[in-house]
């Protein structure tokens, strides 16, 4: 059975809906669990699909603890430092999912909700509602998440409304890997973003409060490099991490281009643009701990945009509350194109 079919027909689960989505250049399957982008095919230069996302294999692995797979996640991107924040005059606690940490909306976050989905044109639309006090949250949000499709284009609009002022930064949370080649790593792609700054990080994977500039660093990608090269450098930054997890400064509030992922072999190239302030990039530092799946470290890359992580306790930091009568929206294409030349052996 496909990957819908066998996750629907599994007895005994929650249930929710799935849906496949076909264009001429894409293959798509999404399910309510998490707003989960379970499959993505797209050509290669001989004109051949391949899954670009990695996943889990069966809806048990879904349904227990994962690396948030391809999910939606919220109600804040990233990590929380102490799992607090203070908004006007007043501090709140959420829940330290990765003690004393807070991680992707805590261990009860969007990406473990079934969300109410349907087919919206050439398009799937997912809905749900957090209500006030949520993993410790102030106020209810309403939430609506969109992909589009279109040839061998996706794109994600996220829009959020609340009662109550709160920190809001919603996100997809997939896994590239554009050789479509289980077990093999990220370390022939090559990577460029479009940012002269970064947001450093503690040994906790916190933020420091702090841009710094790329200059001179393995994280100046602008003029493009191949990851693998970068991930073998001696840097701090790197060996707190065990490879890229961190947020990059983009400039702008419009939609443009954040980055630009290759792969030589296959010709696949992925271009994202997004509203976003931030893109975050994980080099899937600790895919191989999870022994079962069998991936290996390094196995895919995130392109997650986002709102700086931590925002609400660093005065520097873009501001990320939204306040009742305003409108959230997040706003990233994620389009697929084909490098006719390059390394094909």
């Amino acid at each position: 059975m496909t990957t819908i079919e066998s996750f629907l027909a599994h007895a005994g689960e929650p249930h929710f809906k799935g849906f496949r989505v076909r264009t001429s250049a894409l293959r798509a399957e999404l399910i309510e669990l998490g707003g989960i982008v379970a499959r993505l095919e797209v050509r290669d230069r001989r004109g051949e699909f391949g899954n670009v996302l990695l996943g889990c294999p069966t809806l048990a692995d879904y349904l227990a603890n994962h690396p948030h797979f391809n999910c939606l996640v919220g109600r804040y991107a990233n990590r929380m430092t102490n799992a607090r924040f203070t908004l006007d005059g007043k501090t709140w606690h959420l829940d330290p999912n990765v003690p004393p940490h807070h991680l992707h909306g805590g261990r009860d976050g969007f990406a473990t909700r079934i969300w109410a989905g349907e087919k919206d044109g050439e398009g799937v639309v997912f809905r749900l509602r957090s209500p006030a006090g949520e993993a410790g949250y102030p106020g209810a949000l309403n939430v609506q998440a969109r992909y589009g499709f279109r040839d061998a284009e996706v794109t994600l609009d996220i829009r959020a409304e609340t009662d109550a002022p709160t920190p809001v930064s919603l996100t997809s949370h997939h896994y590239y890997n554009l050789s479509a080649r289980r077990g093999s790593t990220v370390a022939d792609h090559e990577i460029a973003i479009a940012a002269d700054a970064f947001l450093p990080v503690s040994e906790a994977l916190t933020q420091l409060g702090e841009r710094r500039d790329v200059d001179g660093t393995p994280f100046d990608l602008r003029g493009g490099a191949r990851l693998g090269s970068r991930l073998a450098m001696a840097d701090a930054q790197l060996r707190l991490a065990g490879g890229f997890d961190h947020t990059f400064v983009l400039h702008g509030g419009a939609s443009r281009i954040a980055a630009v992922v290759r792969h030589p072999e296959s010709g696949r190239v992925l271009t994202v643009s997004t509203n976003q302030p931030g893109v975050q990039l994980y080099t899937g530092n600790s895919l191989h701990l999870a022994r079962r799946w069998g991936h290996p470290r390094h196995g895919a890359l995130c392109l997650e945009t986002q709102q700086f992580p931590d925002a609400p306790n660093h005065a520097g930091y873009p501001n990320a509350i939204l306040r009742p009568g305003q409108a959230f929206h997040a706003r990233t294409t994620f389009a697929f194109t084909v490098d006719e030349a390059g390394d094909q052996n």
